[in-house]
C-alpha cells in the first residue's frame, strides 16, 4: 500500500510538472505574439486614418531638401521620419525598396531646430507584419501634423527621394506610410 501511495504521488507531481511545462512553452508564445498582433493593428488603424504629404525635391549641388507631414487630427504623439535617395528608374517599386545602407539625411522642425535623432535597432514591420528593414538605420522624431523638411546629401537630379514614415507600437516598429518625390519637370 505505501508503494502504491507513493508510485500514485510520484506520477501526479509527474502529471503536474509537465502541465506546468507545456503552460509555461504555450505562454511564453501566445503572450509576445499576442503583444505582436495589437502593435499590429494599432499600426495599421494609424496608417488607414492618416495622410502623408510631401512637396517637390528640390536639389542644389548634392544636397537635396523636401518638406513632409504626416496629418491625423485625432492623434497627438511622434513618428518617425527615413528618407534615402534611389535612382528614379525605381520609382514603380517605390513600395518594396529598401535603403542600402544607412542613409545621410537630416530632419528638421518647421522652427528651424533639429528633430531628435534616434537609431532603429530592430526590425521595422509593415502593416501586415513583413519584416521590410532589420538592420540599425537613423530616424528623426517629427510630431504628428507638422511639417518638417528632409534634407539628404549625395542625390543627384535623376534620384527620387523615398520617405517612410515609422510608428512605434507596443515597442514595435511599423512603417504606416511612405512616398518619394522627385526633381520637378
Amino acid at each position: 500500500m505505501p508503494n502504491e501511495i507513493v508510485s500514485e504521488m510520484i506520477l501526479i507531481i509527474a502529471v503536474v510538472i509537465i502541465g506546468l511545462v507545456i503552460s509555461g512553452f504555450t505562454i511564453s508564445y501566445l503572450i509576445p505574439q499576442v503583444a505582436f498582433t495589437n502593435a499590429q493593428n494599432q499600426a495599421s488603424n494609424i496608417a488607414q486614418s492618416s495622410s502623408l504629404s510631401v512637396g517637390p525635391l528640390l536639389i542644389s549641388g548634392s544636397t537635396g531638401s523636401a518638406v513632409v507631414i504626416y496629418n491625423n487630427p485625432s492623434i497627438t504623439g511622434y513618428v518617425y521620419v527615413i528618407a534615402f535617395a534611389e535612382p528614379s528608374y525605381l520609382q514603380p517599386s517605390v513600395g518594396v525598396v529598401t535603403p542600402t545602407s544607412n542613409p545621410s539625411f537630416a530632419v528638421y522642425l518647421q522652427n528651424g531646430k533639429l528633430a531628435n535623432q534616434i537609431t532603429i535597432n530592430s526590425p521595422i514591420y509593415d502593416v501586415s507584419g513583413k519584416i521590410l528593414y532589420s538592420s540599425p538605420i537613423t530616424a528623426y522624431q517629427v510630431p504628428f501634423n507638422t511639417p518638417a523638411t528632409i534634407v539628404i546629401n549625395n542625390i543627384q537630379n535623376n534620384d527620387i527621394l523615398v520617405i517612410w514614415i515609422i510608428y512605434n507600437s507596443g515597442g514595435y516598429w511599423f512603417r504606416v506610410s511612405f512616398t518619394f518625390t522627385g526633381v520637378p519637370s
